[in-house]
């Protein structure tokens, strides 16, 4: 564990993810004092600053490897470390058709050509497709449609101008060489309105998927054309077309709203006082307390995890779904016994900094369920309540005690808030030392 798993103590306002070294650069190049920050299980991002005019971003680039499962892993580990609101995976592509070299493609959908049925009759597919956000496919619409992208790209070899499209793109774990190749056939007949081919774009959505309330854009610089490749090719291009895909993705960032929907608006306030506002409708809440006490349940759910309280918290979460968002359910319920084996899978501090990170990941998930379905809020603040009691307004409260001993350390869950005792090293005598301390 490193010092980004600190459950959005390091926030970023976008994550962009690159497949290979050269847009990586690509993408560096447009930050300010990018640092390292290591993420959970030894991912490293960097962290810096993009400036424009008297605003400012922060940015996080983290370097997946080439692939669609490493792109939806990166996007989990992303989103627990940096709570952003945005993610963009920026990179390079084949083109298939209306596209030239060093153009950029914006993809409103990812199409996955690989999932099918093989047959002795042939491959009979069974496409799956994921969509990037609809407010950031807008947006994109908005960049193609003018001239400023341009003015972002980087100085290199002189290349023609390129233009901006916002089309489908296809994804799988093949290089794509030529147009009547089993797979160059394949996307004929099963893809035909897709412009490229890349390798991370579909597992990058998937990714993006499971997390709400976040906003996913995959981009395209346009380094080869399908039936001519060759590393003399890419030489030329993939810098070009990391550079054109870059320019765009940043000219698009500087056209996000810098307010933050979770933390911002004139009645936002602490998590307890927005959490208790009901408005005239007997129950519902507003945009504001439904942060709040998505904030509230996901520090209660994670901090009853590897606790004698775990399983009545995890049943109500999942009674929550099944009441609420039923075909989400089992997806949750899988994704509740995930996180409890991971927290249980560590020890001491440790299990501490995994639980940190797992708090922005389930309140989005979380808020995500207020926004769906509001009337969802009264139960869902009936169980953090039961689990997590809060002292009555008169003279009567509650007590609990928790020891920790031989160097040990223990998690309790007081009014939605995660309390951290330790016990240290006894006291060598005649000096300060030894007690339990809380933190």
């Amino acid at each position: 564990m490193g010092a980004g798993g600190n459950g959005g103590a390091v926030r970023a306002d976008v994550v962009v993810l690159t497949a290979l070294e050269v847009e990586y650069r690509a993408v560096r190049a447009h930050l300010e004092d990018p640092r390292v920050v290591q993420a959970e299980r030894g991912a490293l991002f960097e962290l810096g600053v993009f400036r424009e005019g008297a605003g400012e971003r922060s940015v996080a680039i983290h370097m997946t490897g080439p692939g669609n499962p490493g792109a939806a892993v990166s996007v989990e580990r992303a989103v627990a470390v940096f709570a952003p609101r945005a993610v963009l995976f920026v990179g390079v592509a084949g083109g298939r058709k209306d596209v030239a070299l060093g153009d950029v493609v914006a993809a409103d959908a990812v199409y996955d050509y690989e999932t099918g049925k093989d047959t002795e009759s042939g491959f009979l597919p069974r496409q799956k497709t994921y969509q990037s956000a609809y407010g950031l496919v807008q947006l994109a619409r908005l960049v193609a449609a003018g001239d400023a992208w341009q003015r972002r790209i980087r100085s290199g070899d002189a290349a023609p101008r390129p233009y901006a499209h916002v089309k489908p793109l296809a994804a799988g774990g093949r290089v794509v060489a030529h147009h009547h190749s089993d797979v160059g056939l394949r996307l004929a007949a099963s893809a035909g309105d897709a412009l490229a081919v890349d390798m991370e774009g579909f597992g990058f959505l998937a990714g993006a998927y499971v997390n709400q309330q976040l906003d996913a854009l995959v981009i395209r610089g346009i380094s080869d054309l399908l039936g001519d490749k060759g590393e003399a090719h890419d030489e030329r291009w993939q810098p070009v077309a990391s550079r054109n895909a870059a320019a765009f993705a940043f000219e698009l960032i500087s056209r996000m709203p810098t307010a933050d929907p979770l933390k911002s608006g004139p009645s936002a306030g602490t998590g307890r006082e927005n959490s208790r506002r009901r408005n005239s409708h007997g129950g519902a809440v507003t945009a504001e307390s439904s942060a709040a006490l998505a904030e509230r349940a996901a520090t209660t759910l994670v901090s009853a995890m590897g606790t004698d309280l775990w399983q009545s918290t995890r049943d109500g979460v999942a009674m929550l779904f099944q009441r609420h968002a039923q075909d989400r359910e089992s997806g949750v319920v899988a994704l509740l016994d995930e996180d409890a084996r991971t927290v249980d899978s560590v020890d001491g501090g440790e299990a501490g900094e995994v639980r940190r990170e797992l708090v922005p990941v389930w309140r989005r998930r979380l808020f995500a369920l207020l926004t769906a379905q509001p009337e969802a809020a009264a139960d869902l603040r009936e169980l953090v309540d039961r689990t997590a009691p809060q002292p009555s307004s008169g003279r009567q409260g509650w007590v609990q005690t928790n020891i920790a001993r031989d160097q040990g350390t223990v998690y309790a869950v007081q009014g939605g808030n995660v309390i951290h005792y330790h016990q240290g090293l006894p006291a060598v005598p005649g000096t300060a030392g030894g007690d339990g301390q809380q933190h």
